[in-house]
């Protein structure tokens, strides 16, 4: 090798070396400096990550090794239904589809109602044996859910007065949420009595009888619930249904015209009450129905398409709902119009049946639905379906066509009822109601 080559070479070696000394020289002293607790930081960096896994490891020991529950399903669309006409607001997908059958305990034997004011559970409530129940099992875990924030909530109620200080208003609202979903849950009446769920001392009476409550102000919509699902249970009335003992009819891809297309009541269906009568009766103020026959089979009204029933003292009840004549709506007032009659000498039935209440003073029960026309803009039309607002008496009528016989009635809300449940905390239809009627228009292409 020629002296200038070798001399280049071993110049070039000395240089990469110092440099690579220098360099690692440098890097340690800065290294050094960085010291935690007198500890070079890699060294506790490398502890951290150690302490880290280890601590994981612990807590996923601990945990159970069960999976967790799934997820429930979305509701499901199908391509050829139609989105519904509301949007929905809750989920429901836990629904379950219509009863094709019912255990024996589980069928509704008559129309009979409790006595709210002074409840007393059912006879077959208290004639289940002990033995049934025992062998009763244990409902589904979103069932018990629901159920248990009724329970659970009046009972931290009580304990909050017992202690003198004011319930939680968490607490009205899971109760109010309970009973909401509890509407629509597939139970069972040994279920109900299991739970113990129409007893006086730790069911649904504690909410709405002021002589159980137990000193506890729940808020007047929530008795009102509370007392409509107790008047349903009593009455063995499990079918969480919207359209329960009624053979929908009204469906798409069904000729109009023919005798299908009509809703009906079902001839095995038990439970029926006759809307014949003045007053509430066994109706809670703001109880809601998807339909008029389904308001027709609670008692709300007695006729599946005519808006007056009633007798020669009074009308029954009258529904707000489309008409040739716009109805004046002013919540606690309203101006109703009759219907128009063929004979310029005399009214139709239905408008003398609201004649004879301006004279016998019978207050008339009044329902409002979706559809109803009413002058001006219009703050007390609900959702969808129909909502009973409580009874009102009839104060005066005029004449507005002589020749027709059109009357125009003024009604006026009697005092003493909870506010029209058209808005606010207390509003019906309820989410839930809302969803549930939004399923069966997709499921069963429902034209309501």
């Amino acid at each position: 090798m020629p002296t200038s080559l070798a001399f280049l070479s071993a110049l070039a070696f000395f240089t990469r070396h110092l440099v690579s000394t220098e360099t690692t020289i440098h890097l340690k002293a800065m290294a050094d400096e960085l010291l935690i607790n007198g500890t070079p930081w890699w060294r506790n960096v490398n502890m951290a990550m150690i302490e880290d896994a280890r601590s994981r490891s612990q807590v996923n020991a601990s945990r159970p090794t069960t999976p967790p529950p799934a997820p429930v399903p979305p509701l499901a669309h199908t391509a050829s239904a139609s989105p519904p006409s509301t949007p929905p607001v809750a989920d429901l997908s836990y629904i379950p589809g219509p009863r094709t059958t019912l255990a024996p305990e589980d069928t509704v034997k008559g129309a009979d109602y409790p006595n709210v004011e002074q409840p007393e559970p059912p006879r077959w409530y208290n004639d289940i044996p002990h033995g049934t129940l025992q062998r009763t099992p244990r409902p589904l875990p979103e069932v018990d859910e629901h159920l248990n924030k009724i329970t659970s909530g009046i009972k931290n109620c009580i304990n909050a007065v017992g202690r003198k200080t004011a319930p939680s208003p968490a607490d009205f609202e899971k109760i109010n949420d309970g009973i909401h979903r509890a509407f629509f849950l597939d139970l069972t009446a040994t279920t109900i009595r299991k739970r113990r769920l129409l007893h006086n001392d730790t069911g649904l009476p504690r909410i709405f009888c002021s002589t159980l409550s137990g000193s506890v102000e729940y808020p007047w919509y929530l008795k009102e619930d509370a007392a409509e699902l107790y008047i349903k249970w009593w009455s063995r009335d499990t079918n969480p249904g919207l359209f329960r003992g009624i053979r929908l009819g009204r469906l798409k891809n069904v000729r109009l015209g023919r005798e299908g297309t009509v809703d009906k009541f079902l001839p095995i269906y038990t439970g029926r009450r006759h809307g014949d009568f003045h007053g509430n009766g066994p109706l809670r103020n703001g109880q809601w129905w998807p339909s008029q026959l389904c308001a027709m089979r609670d008692g709300a009204h007695n006729a599946t398409v005519a808006g007056i029933c009633g007798n020669s003292i009074g009308a029954f009840s009258c529904v707000m709902s489309g008409g040739s004549y716009p109805n004046i709506d002013r919540g606690e007032e309203v101006w109703y119009y009759g219907t128009e009659s063929e004979d310029p000498t005399r009214p139709t039935d239905s408008t003398q049946y609201m004649i004879n209440s301006s004279r016998s003073h019978e207050p008339v029960r009044l329902l409002r639905a979706s559809k109803m026309t009413t002058e001006g803009s219009n703050d007390f039309r609900p959702a969808e379906g129909l909502r009973y607002d409580g009874v009102y008496e009839v104060v005066g009528y005029e004449i507005k066509n002589v020749a027709k016989q059109v009357h125009l009635f003024h009604l006026v809300r009697l005092p003493g009822q909870t506010p029209i449940r058209s808005s606010g905390p207390g509003v019906r239809p309820t989410p839930e109601e809302l969803e549930a009627l939004a399923k069966i228009k997709i499921e069963k292409k429902y034209l309501a």
